[in-house]
């Protein structure tokens, strides 16, 4: 009789820490609108993943390891939020040595998560494809938290301006970690289905594709178009498999918003691949700015959080064992 009382708790403290998350995010954003915040809409949406993505999402997949710290950072959500917290308040600062120190107890928790998913690698390794994918995101985060503190202290690693240095940051903790947390998710629904081999090989493209695009950056630009087609075949397979979930698993307002976000995901790879393709040949289709307006947009707050809340309603009960 205690077990179905615990699932309940979890995934109501997991809906709970959403809306709260969603709202003191809401109130950073109407604060910036009405100039009482100075952010700039870069900045806005990454301080969508440690308010709102991160804590949301990791409390989909099961938790591996109970060892301090790893375990006790997991299960403590007052850790996010004062993370969070610091994390913005790192953004009111210029950007400097205090600044990356406050941006540092993001990264600390950033760490913590990808140790998890070390853990998470050494022990399934390939015998479980959906706890390989948590296990790349989980790693992937790490490397979103060195971009953030390394943006935050004003650096510019390989000669890169901002805001690509807090865009890397960005693009590793949502194109990165979320969507490896939604293809582990997605396979684990579908994969008794005749989608299994073809799904397997597409998420291979959303889990690899942001690394090999952040590699790419430092190497050339023809590596970065394969990158690109690499993340947009992967993203929209991923799209796919959530429309089929939304279709015939899921109900209500869980399946309307998991449909929103596999076609906000669609829409933003179809601008992505715009951007790649005016990219290589250097004549660009559009500019970085329309780039953070629609692609951005798009990816994390239709993929991101419209998605993240379809997966919380959803519930789903068939995880992979930890």
């Amino acid at each position: 009789m205690k077990t179905p009382i615990k699932i309940v708790t979890e995934e109501t403290a997991a809906s709970r820490g959403f809306i709260y998350g969603v709202a003191i995010w809401s109130a950073i954003v109407i604060a910036t609108y009405f100039n009482w915040l100075r952010l700039n809409l870069v900045e806005l949406l990454f301080l969508l993943a440690p308010w709102v993505i991160v804590p949301g999402a990791l409390a989909l997949t099961p938790a591996r390891t109970k060892s301090y710290p790893i375990g006790f950072v997991r299960s403590q959500r007052w850790i996010y939020f004062v993370a969070a917290a610091l994390c913005t308040m790192s953004f009111l600062r210029p950007a400097g040595i205090t600044a990356a120190l406050l941006a540092g107890c993001w990264f600390l928790v950033c760490l913590c998560i990808a140790l998890g998913g070390i853990n998470r690698l050494l022990t399934f390794r390939a015998e479980s494809f959906p706890q390989f994918c948590f296990a790349i995101g989980e790693c992937y985060i790490a490397v979103g938290g060195v971009w953030l503190v390394m943006s935050r202290a004003g650096l510019h690693p390989a000669g890169f301006q901002e805001p690509i240095v807090l865009l890397t940051a960005v693009h590793f903790h949502f194109a990165g970690f979320l969507s490896s947390i939604f293809a582990g998710l997605t396979y684990n629904q579908l994969q008794f289905t005749n989608w299994t081999k073809p799904l397997h090989l597409i998420l291979l493209g959303a889990l690899l594709g942001p690394g090999l695009l952040g590699i790419s950056f430092l190497i050339s630009p023809k590596l970065k178009l394969v990158a690109v087609i690499l993340v947009v075949i992967g993203q929209c397979g991923l799209a796919i498999g959530i429309a089929r979930i939304s279709a015939t698993i899921a109900r209500g307002a869980s399946s309307v918003l998991l449909a929103l976000a596999a076609t906000s995901v669609v829409a933003a790879m179809i601008y992505a691949a715009l951007w790649a393709l005016g990219e290589y040949p250097l004549q660009p289709m559009t500019d970085l700015s329309h780039m953070e307006r629609i692609h951005g947009v798009l990816n994390s707050i239709g993929f991101g959080a419209i998605g993240l809340l379809g997966w919380l309603r959803f519930r789903t009960k068939n995880l992979p064992p930890s």
